[in-house]
């Protein structure tokens, strides 16, 4: 689903956890993009879109379709890409950063305990090749600039230290 708060929705998406704010959320788990929205809301920053790209191997829409049309948005100051294990996605999306994106983009990989060669969720989360694993793919954010966030639990927190450095992008969340 796709949603830019007070704006429109399409999709299955929680609408009340979402607002206007200059954050852009681009998630392969829609969950994970909700828990996102909702930590960087109780520290008082919104989104202005959070597009869930699902998990599976084969999507409509790509980490880079996203991340380019958040570079071009005016309204955008900083990005949360959220990825998990398996596919080269991440690591595709890392390297558009590194070599396109003057905005930050702060990631998160979830997927650190998963056993190689099982089948985690979605169609796609499986760890079949190096750099399919979730601490492989946060090496890989790392090395092209990303800020990575540690665990789930500190989305929120990481966007917020990364918009700590750059204090003119930072708004409130509407509310």
């Amino acid at each position: 689903g796709i949603i830019s708060a007070g704006k429109a929705m399409m999709g299955i998406m929680p609408g009340h956890i979402y607002s206007r704010g200059n954050v852009g959320v681009v998630s392969r788990s829609g969950t994970l993009g909700y828990e996102a929205a909702a930590q960087m809301n109780a520290l008082g920053i919104g989104q202005t879109t959070s597009v869930g790209i699902g998990g599976d191997p084969i999507n409509g829409s790509s980490f880079v379709d996203m991340l380019k049309l958040f570079e071009e948005d005016p309204e955008t100051a900083a990005v949360m890409m959220i990825g998990e294990i398996g596919g080269p996605q991440e690591a595709e999306a890392a390297l558009f950063v590194k070599e396109n994106m003057s905005k930050p983009v702060i990631g998160y990989v979830a997927g650190l305990t998963a056993p190689k060669g099982r089948r985690m969720g979605h169609a796609g989360a499986i760890i079949s090749a190096f750099g399919d694993t979730a601490a492989e793919k946060a090496e890989i954010m790392r090395s092209a600039g990303l800020t990575v966030a540690p665990s789930p639990a500190e989305l929120g927190s990481t966007v917020a230290a990364a918009l700590a450095q750059t204090p003119t992008k930072r708004t409130v969340a509407a509310q």
